[in-house]
């Protein structure tokens, strides 16, 4: 059994003009040791599915599944770590990862316990008194992570948590994500991370779910059969790029046209029943949102 399963997600918003249709059918699964990334173009819903995969959104029809059970409302299993940090400001670090163990109800001694672990996973240690204002966007972003792995969450969704960093920064803590991921004494067991870039989603992902202009729906599931650490200076990855970049450019291919070929190195396309790798959508460019 998957540990996520989104079945025909459609989203439709009212506006002055009708219905706008932002999602129109989108599936794909999650398994257990899963990282998943979602890419598309700007406005495509990528944000918005993210937010519908953790409960905070109900979709118009179709149905989110976690562990087979249909997800109603917001999941104790899943924690999000957002693209504008989301603390708050009133708060210190220490306060701001014990949040979510405080609402849950917690004892005084386990939140303790458990905060001073996740500070010291995320590299906070000696900055527990500050507040979000006095740390570097970095900083707060590790802030947002350790308050997210602290409630400890089988799945861990991400939506573009690395874009308003500098790219230094956002190195460094892609890789700490990925140590956290495949570490097995700590959670998460799967991440879905939402991205614009492409590189990113090869640097990180096994597989990559691709949507198209909205309303979206999936393009392509690719898997990417790369080692790690991925170098994106080898020629397999610099050709995974370049094909997904001019699959960007061109588009997908007109009905009954031949899809063009995935590389013979570096990638594999998706598994049976799933979408064909055979496109993949423009991302978002730089700095932008869903």
């Amino acid at each position: 059994m998957s540990l996520i399963e989104v079945d025909s997600i459609r989203k439709d918003y009212p506006s002055h003009h009708g219905t706008i249709s932002i999602i129109n059918g989108v599936s794909f699964d999650v398994a257990d040791s899963d990282f998943v990334a979602i890419i598309g173009p700007s406005g495509c819903g990528k944000s918005t599915l993210l937010r519908i995969i953790q409960g905070l959104e109900r979709p118009t029809s179709g149905e989110v599944r976690f562990r087979g059970k249909p997800v109603l409302s917001t999941s104790n299993e899943m924690a999000m770590v957002f693209q504008s940090f989301a603390l708050l400001p009133w708060l210190s670090i220490k306060e701001n990862v014990a949040f979510g163990l405080t609402a849950r109800g917690w004892s005084p001694e386990k939140i303790n316990a458990q905060v001073e672990r996740y500070i010291s996973v995320t590299g906070l240690v000696g900055f527990e008194e500050a507040y979000p204002r006095e740390l570097s966007g970095g900083m707060r972003q590790r802030v947002g992570l350790a308050r997210a792995l602290a409630v400890e969450p089988a799945v861990l969704l991400m939506d573009e948590p690395f874009s308003a960093l500098d790219a230094l920064t956002a190195e460094g803590l892609r890789e700490e994500v990925l140590q956290l991921w495949r570490d097995p004494e700590l959670p998460p067991e799967a991440v879905v991370l939402v991205t614009h870039n492409i590189e990113e989603a090869l640097l990180m992902a096994d597989r990559i779910v691709v949507l198209s202009h909205r309303p979206s729906r999936v393009l392509a599931v690719v898997t990417v059969n790369l080692s790690r650490p991925r170098d994106r200076k080898s020629e397999a990855f610099y050709e995974l790029t370049d094909y997904l970049y001019s699959l960007i450019t061109e588009g997908a291919p007109p009905p009954g046209a031949a899809a063009k070929p995935l590389p013979e190195t570096g990638a594999l396309p998706a598994s049976s029943g799933a979408p064909p790798a055979s496109a993949v959508a423009p991302a978002a460019p730089t700095g932008e949102g869903e």
